[in-house]
């Protein structure tokens, strides 16, 4: 059964949504795999394209860590390998590769936007198949790691207390948002989730989600907005296509890493 604090921080993700000028926002929201759902979801529109975002909110270090795994030592072999990255991308990469890096006129001065996910270097290849695997003992095949292997949103964040999560612990490609203890405990009294302080302690990676994706949340966020707001009488999911299932890990093959998933995704 769902406790108050993990309601109360669904409702303090929501208000943070809000915060960053979505336009829809929902909790419980069904994501690209089926059987998963997303705590909060939010979508945006700018003037030159829309972005989505989703929000896991953990209360405890017990539901973010798998029991079994040793997290210390993993932990800190994900440091070792993600120092190891940096310095391919700023030594080679970006030496034998130049072709990865996409100039972008700013105001004062250009900048250059690297793709380092097409690099062919082997060594680099290595560490990033190295960083799945420990991602994959520390949190298993669950949502913090097929959301970003498979891009089902621009933006992911863990949303938790303040100090429950190190920095480092956080997984591959998430942000992290912390709320101070008190303040959470105070919404959920109050509801009053508006003024709850929120940090963005490690910024998400930018996924680029497909836009076909990208439009499926949105109508999942539509429906979960529905639901909340009429009960019974909304519809429980997003009719699909009958060849359009989304079970991934029914569908791939043993002991292969996709960078991709598959077409009908």
């Amino acid at each position: 059964m769902e406790t108050l604090d993990h309601r109360a921080l669904k409702s303090i993700a929501v208000g943070w949504l809000f915060s960053q000028r979505c336009r829809a926002v929902a909790m419980e929201v069904t994501g690209n795999i089926p059987r998963w759902r997303f705590d909060a979801a939010g979508w945006r529109h700018t003037r030159l394209e829309s972005e989505s975002i989703v929000i896991e909110c953990k209360q405890s270090r017990a539901d973010f860590l798998r029991d079994d795994a040793a997290v210390d030592e993993l932990v800190a072999e994900r440091d070792r390998l993600r120092d190891r990255r940096t310095r391919i991308e700023e030594t080679r990469v970006k030496v034998d590769e130049p072709h990865l890096g996409r100039t972008q006129q700013g105001l004062f001065e250009d900048r250059t936007a690297w793709d380092f996910s097409q690099s062919k270097l082997a060594d680099y290849r290595r560490v990033l198949v190295g960083l799945k695997r420990i991602d994959r003992s520390l949190h298993g095949e669950t949502k913090f790691c097929l959301a970003v292997r498979y891009r089902l949103a621009d933006l992911c964040y863990l949303l938790c207390p303040s100090g429950m999560i190190r920095p480092r612990e956080v997984p591959e490609g998430w942000g992290l948002l912390e709320c101070p203890r008190f303040a959470a405990r105070r919404a959920s009294r109050t509801s009053a989730f508006e003024s709850v302080p929120i940090r963005e302690t490690v910024a998400a990676s930018p996924l680029a989600s497909k836009a076909a994706r990208r439009e499926r949340l949105l109508r999942n966020i539509a429906v979960a907005a529905s639901r909340a707001a009429f009960g019974h009488l909304a519809l429980t999911e997003v009719p699909r296509d009958e060849h359009a299932s989304l079970d991934i890990l029914a569908n791939r093959k043993k002991g292969s890493l996709f960078e991709e998933p598959p077409a009908h995704f």
